[in-house]
């Protein structure tokens, strides 16, 4: 996102999510989720439980650092230069209060050293203090997004020491400090140059990051080769549903072919058998009636002998002939 996109959208990053206004004092959680500190002290209050407190975003829970002071935790300075950049953004409409006599005015101007702001009739009072010569002040009417850019990376500065700068990195505690920090409540712990510390926290992140680069191509890689291997087994299945189609196919047809040739087989014996039976219907058929011609005709004589032989035993007997 470049700067002018950021800074369209200051407001969201500079907003807390349980109270909704513009953050007072941001601490940051350790899952990186950071609130108003005296949010987090209503919370701690409403849970009635000292040492733990739980993340209004993700719900985890945390516990307190030290003797249960939620100050413990700590301060999220990205959102504190957000906080020094959005009254830039804001100046033609609401105006910027004067760091010097409090005056509200849009015509101000914003001191890079001092990290503060100065308006019109302040500004040439903070131009004559000697101890003020080499200062950077800008009118905000003048600011460009290379200015915008150098109150997000200023350094920030110490909330317990007014004005100081954080300079140092306390390895014990995991915070940064100013110089009066470091020689009193620091004083025999281990420190290193501010710089080299976000060094060494931006090479840890890098690393992280490319180590869950790392991982997540793996996982990628793993996926690629579980849906290669379902594609390679759905394919195998097709070819396998096609062999068995085939051969079911081939196995059809050949029973087939078998079942048509016994049919055919079948019929024709059929046929044969039946011209054989029906042939032989025809002797047996062609016998009978010959039979009974044959016993007609000897009906026949036999009747015609019968009624000749009457007559002839009578006439004898009657004497008559």
């Amino acid at each position: 996102m470049d700067i002018k996109a950021f800074l369209d959208n200051i407001h969201e990053h500079a907003c807390c999510s349980v109270c909704m206004t513009r953050f007072t004092n941001p601490k940051q959680l350790p899952c990186l989720h950071s609130f108003c500190l005296h949010c987090l002290q209503r919370i701690q209050q409403t849970s009635g439980i000292r040492n733990t407190i739980s993340c209004p975003e993700c719900r985890q829970n945390f516990r307190i650092p030290g003797n249960g002071d939620l100050n413990a935790f700590p301060t999220n300075f990205r959102i504190n230069s957000l906080l020094d950049a959005l009254p830039v953004t804001e100046c033609n409409t609401i105006g910027i209060k004067c760091g010097n006599c409090e005056k509200t005015s849009a015509e101000s101007a914003y001191c890079f050293t001092c990290c503060s702001f100065w308006c019109d009739d302040c500004l040439p009072l903070h131009n004559r203090i000697k101890t003020f010569k080499e200062h950077h002040a800008l009118a905000l009417k003048d600011f460009r997004d290379e200015d915008f850019e150098t109150i997000l990376r200023q350094p920030t500065l110490c909330g317990k020491h007014e004005k100081k700068k954080q300079k140092f990195f306390c390895q014990v505690c995991n915070i940064a400090i100013c110089n009066a920090c470091a020689l009193t409540d620091h004083d025999g712990h281990a420190k290193i140059v501010l710089e080299d510390a976000a060094k060494e926290r931006k090479s840890r992140v890098n690393a992280a990051i490319e180590l869950k680069k790392r991982r997540a191509l793996e996982k990628m890689t793993r996926i690629a080769k579980i849906d290669e291997n379902c594609i390679s087994l759905q394919e195998h299945a097709a070819g396998v549903k096609r062999d068995v189609q085939q051969f079911a196919d081939t196995c059809i047809a050949a029973i087939e072919a078998q079942k048509n040739h016994i049919f055919d087989e079948v019929e024709n014996d059929v046929r044969e058998a039946l011209q054989l039976l029906g042939e032989e219907r025809l002797k047996i058929e062609e016998v009978k009636k010959q039979e009974a011609e044959i016993e007609n005709d000897f009906k026949a004589k036999h009747k015609l002998s019968n009624h000749a032989a009457p007559r002839f035993f009578g006439q004898n007997s009657s004497g008559k002939g």
